[in-house]
């Protein structure tokens, strides 16, 4: 055997461990909810019955969960429309030269790496609409006392507003980053050329930071679409079936009314579209063939 190919192996080799580790995490229980979703399984007991397509035929013809889907996109494109548009503002302030901005730029982090079970809980008391910290601001503005988490037009903006303030400062710091790869002299040679600030972020830094945009884009997509933990911790899908996304309505339907292949057939959908989403991300950022 070559040299080359010993040293091949000796890399495959050491690669095995963190390989085995991310097919039993990720690979094993994506083929298992891919082999319930054909079948009407009996929760707790090793009973199941091969339906075929049954369980997709059911799920589609659920309002339930045409309901589920169309929460999904209004929960995903309302933090889009926040984590895309903040973080550019807070970069491009945080990008400056001033006092107190390496602090500033440590300071931005603290929500990202606080546990979202305490922001869910912290938030849920200060939303309180009697004791809470927030109804009472607002009652002092002339709101009254409002329960933002238990309205049912108020619940789903609330956790967007919330979620987008915990996803800030990945985005933020992804862009600062892009940045700060913009060499100064295109900068100054604008500024001889007359360029005002509005026509530099226009023609310099816009461009040179919509890949990482892009990039952040695709991340927010498949992370937001897949978010069970905050919506579940402050309203459980509610009030009524307000905030119920698509991954509450799998907890739901595979642990509060036991079918868990109609669950692996909701679960299965989620990973077409991600994959689709995914499949049209990596073809707009192929490099165009001349």
């Amino acid at each position: 055997m070559s040299v080359s190919g010993v040293k091949y192996r000796k890399q495959l080799l050491l690669l095995l461990p963190i390989i085995i580790l991310l097919l039993s995490i990720f690979a094993y229980p994506i083929a298992r909810a891919f082999f319930l979703s054909f079948y009407k399984v009996s929760f707790g007991t090793a009973q199941s019955e091969f339906v075929g397509l049954d369980n997709f035929a059911t799920m589609f013809s659920d309002p339930v969960f045409w309901q589920g889907l169309g929460k999904s996109f209004y929960w995903t494109v309302g933090n889009l429309a926040i984590q895309l548009t903040v973080p550019i503002a807070l970069a491009l302030l945080l990008n400056r030269r001033i006092r107190g901005v390496n602090f500033a730029r440590a300071a931005i982090m603290l929500p990202w790496v606080a546990p979202t079970v305490t922001i869910a809980v912290c938030m849920r008391w200060m939303l309180l609409p009697r004791i809470g910290i927030i109804s009472e601001i607002l009652s002092g503005l002339g709101f009254g006392k409002i329960h933002l988490l238990g309205g049912l037009g108020s619940a789903m903006p609330t956790l967007i507003l919330l979620n987008s303030w915990k996803f800030l400062p990945f985005g933020t710091l992804m862009i600062l980053a892009s940045l700060q790869t913009i060499p100064n002299s295109i900068y100054e040679a604008a500024r001889v050329d007359g360029a005002n600030a509005l026509q530099r972020f226009k023609y310099i830094t816009f461009p040179f930071i919509t890949a990482m945009i892009w990039f952040v884009g695709f991340l927010a997509f498949s992370w937001n679409f897949n978010t069970f933990d905050l919506i579940w911790l402050t309203t459980q899908g509610g009030p009524g079936s307000a905030t119920q996304t698509l991954p509450i309505l799998i907890y739901r339907t595979a642990f509060k009314t036991f079918r868990l292949g109609e669950a692996s057939a909701i679960s299965i959908t989620i990973a077409i579209i991600l994959i689709i989403i995914g499949i049209l991300y990596f073809r707009s950022i192929r490099p165009k063939e001349e």
